[in-house]
């Protein structure tokens, strides 16, 4: 796995404590009876009105005097995997708090990270409805491989939904997940890591 020093989460984190949630202090992405509580474990270093697009930023670019925690200290050595998960539209995409990230300020996000060589090779996956219009001037040579839910034009949709969403007996009453991330991840679940290549695994779930 991942060394929990290397990882950095941000999250509203507001899910599963939710009076709504039938399982308290859990959250789950699959249906089952035997479904693995992913919350467990979690370190969440960003939570509540603090996650904003301007502390997504910082903390990508390694600026902790300005996301007052824990940054990014990557060197032209690293590979950095980035995903994202929320709601978007052409050109934007939308953070629990605060102004949406517009394509051009994530663009000039990116081309910091390279100018202060954050790392040998990047690879972002986002999940949001028109992700591909957040990617449009990327260069063959950028070591940058974005990968989203859906072109620009599109929706990214939920899944294991109404009833298919019954964990240990009880239906969440929402969808368990969203239907890219639900695939890559079930598929790095199956423990190919040190095996599989990011072209396969792209391959198999988009």
């Amino acid at each position: 796995g991942v060394p929990a020093e290397n990882i950095i989460l941000m999250m509203q984190d507001d899910v599963a404590k939710s009076s709504e949630n039938p399982f308290p202090g859990q959250l789950f992405n699959k249906p089952g009876e035997d479904s693995p509580d992913v919350y467990k474990g979690c370190k969440v270093d960003y939570s509540g009105e603090i996650v904003t697009a301007e502390l997504f930023m910082n903390v990508l670019t390694g600026n902790a005097e300005k996301a007052k925690g824990k940054v990014l200290k990557s060197t032209e050595k690293d590979t950095v995997f980035v995903n994202f998960v929320d709601h978007g539209g052409p050109g934007i995409v939308a953070f629990p708090n605060g102004p949406v990230l517009h394509v051009k300020d994530l663009s000039k996000t990116l081309k910091t990270m390279q100018s202060q060589k954050m790392f040998s090779q990047m690879v972002f996956y986002m999940e949001a409805c028109e992700s591909g219009s957040m990617f449009p001037d990327l260069a063959d040579d950028s070591k940058i491989l974005a990968v989203t839910a859906s072109n620009g034009e599109e929706s990214s949709w939920g899944t294991y939904c109404g009833d298919e969403a019954v964990v240990k007996g009880k239906n969440i009453g929402s969808c368990l997940g969203d239907l890219f991330s639900v695939n890559w991840m079930q598929d790095d679940d199956l423990g190919k890591l040190s095996s599989e290549t990011f072209k396969t695994q792209i391959a198999k779930v988009t």
